[in-house]
């Protein structure tokens, strides 16, 4: 057993080695799991075939028609990006860059305070439309203030993304942690759910940056821990009914 142990990390390094000699960055396209070699062999000895075969016949119509439907990166997107990021990553281009680094060099983000509420909603509806041109869509709860938005979408600036050539990133802030997120008192989920951060605050809890846009009442955990309940009971009946429908064994399938 030790010895097939050796040969496996013997083969996992000797496969590495080749994509360091060919200057090609492993970690851009490869989720290493160092628990299971193995499993790290067959899919670096699978990508090392697609990398000969492309350095062959650098053509993704011709290698297509051959069976190459899938180029083996991981993530796996969609097949026209994965060809696109797999293609870039063989020529040496970035397959990932943060917010700021795919947006214009030139694009002027200034920070929030240094602008009037009317130069805020200028400068977040131009950052909106330059993240819909780099395929990013911004879906955030309705009426959240301009100000805190542009403050989210800023602070976010340094968020790495795989650069995609076709569809979209959707960004709407949901971490699903209601007591952290900045969109709270605006989001029907954040207005439904009772935490323990509620229980603790006496009332809805929120962030120090949402508190100078929006005060919560000592009422609301009162009104957070009727709505849950509600969830909950929902919930459970749900379940109950789920359970009651499933089939038997001995029941006809009705088809």
């Amino acid at each position: 057993m030790e010895d097939e142990n050796t040969d496996v990390f013997l083969e996992n390094q000797a496969l590495k080695s080749k994509f360091a000699f060919c200057e090609l960055n492993l970690s851009e396209v490869f989720q290493a799991t160092p628990n299971d070699l193995e499993r790290e062999n067959r899919f670096l000895t699978n990508l090392l075939h697609w990398v000969r075969k492309y350095t062959q016949s650098p053509n993704r119509k011709k290698l297509e028609d051959e069976g190459y439907h899938f180029p083996p990166i991981e993530p796996d997107i969609s097949p026209d990006n994965d060809w696109y990021r797999f293609e870039s990553w063989l020529k040496g281009k970035p397959i990932r860059l943060t917010l700021k680094e795919q947006l214009p060099e030139d694009l002027a983000l200034p920070a929030s305070n240094t602008l009037s509420d009317e130069e805020v909603s200028a400068v977040l509806e131009n950052l909106i439309k330059f993240l819909e041109e780099i395929r990013f869509l911004t879906e955030f709860s309705d009426d959240i203030p301009d100000r805190l938005l542009y403050e989210h979408l800023r602070d976010s600036l340094n968020d790495e993304f795989d650069i995609i050539n076709e569809g979209f990133w959707h960004l709407d802030g949901c971490s699903g942690h209601c007591p952290s997120c900045f969109q709270r008192p605006w989001c029907e989920s954040g207005n439904s759910s009772c935490w323990p951060e509620d229980e603790a605050a006496g009332e809805m809890y929120i962030t120090e940056e949402v508190g100078q846009f929006f005060s919560a009442s000592p009422l609301s955990l009162k009104t957070l821990r009727k709505l849950q309940a509600e969830q909950d009971k929902e919930f459970e009946e749900f379940k109950n009914n789920s359970e009651d429908s499933d089939y038997d064994d001995d029941d006809d399938i009705p088809f």
